[in-house]
């Protein structure tokens, strides 16, 4: 099986075109990689994009996914904007020469009954919002994100009874500069590098907050990012995506 590797901000996924079957652990071991990003054809758009966890399950949205999956299909059908299909709509992203990728995610939602359910919410523990992307986050403001455990903390809130359909979780602090510095557990993956629906999320809540003001740049371990929040919650973030390598897994 032929697959690429890329990365955007530290978050490293497989590319892989039309794979039926995918033995999803085993080739994100093989691959050192975050997920799988598996991609179609599709009828209303450039490209149709499955995001697969490494414990098999499905995501539906992955914004440092989104980025590479542009560029990819920018580079293969000689494109510089770039429509995908995903469980969470049709997003579009415009890459630029450089290879830095401007995409939409699907606009914030401060509530989603399948998602989250705020009556269940009181033993989460800390003071939070729900921020959905397409996906489900739990935003934390912490006094200090290195020191929090997340490790601990991050399974429990993943499957927390809150969030039925399980959830990302994101801890972020307002820096010096004005930006904001998050970690982030990934839902069905672990702690990560970067995560970029994860920090759409974080950005929302920065801007709802008043603590951030648009663009907001997001600190992760593995890179900047810079999202824009409209009025309306529509978020754009912008970022890079790099291919690694080439394999035959």
């Amino acid at each position: 099986m032929r697959a690429e590797r890329w990365q955007g901000a530290g978050n490293v996924y497989l590319l892989i075109e039309g794979a039926a079957t995918l033995e999803a652990a085993a080739l994100c071991r093989v691959g050192r990689a975050d997920g799988i990003l598996v991609l179609e054809p599709s009828a209303v758009a450039d490209v149709s994009m499955r995001i697969v966890n490494p414990d098999g399950t499905t995501a539906e949205a992955c914004g440092n996914g989104t980025r590479m999956v542009a560029r990819y299909v920018a580079e293969r059908d000689g494109l510089t904007q770039v429509r995908i299909a995903t469980v969470a709509g049709v997003l579009a992203a415009q890459v630029e020469a450089d290879g830095t990728v401007r995409a939409s995610l699907a606009p914030a939602r401060l509530s989603d009954p399948r998602q989250y359910r705020p009556e269940a919410a009181g033993s989460i523990g800390y003071a939070h919002r729900f921020v959905s992307v397409g996906n489900p986050h739990l935003v934390i403001r912490v006094p200090d994100v290195a020191s929090f455990p997340l490790g601990a903390e991050g399974p429990r809130l993943e499957t927390h009874p809150a969030v039925p359909e399980r959830a990302n979780v994101e801890i972020w602090q307002v820096r010096g500069d004005g930006g904001v510095q998050m970690r982030v557990w990934e839902r069905g993956v672990g702690e990560t590098q970067a995560c970029g629906s994860g920090a759409c999320a974080v950005a929302v809540a920065a801007v709802l907050d008043g603590a951030a003001f648009g663009p907001v740049a997001v600190h992760l371990p593995g890179g900047v990012l810079a999202i824009e929040v409209g009025a309306d919650l529509a978020v754009t973030m912008t970022g890079p995506a790099e291919r690694l390598e080439v394999l035959e897994l």
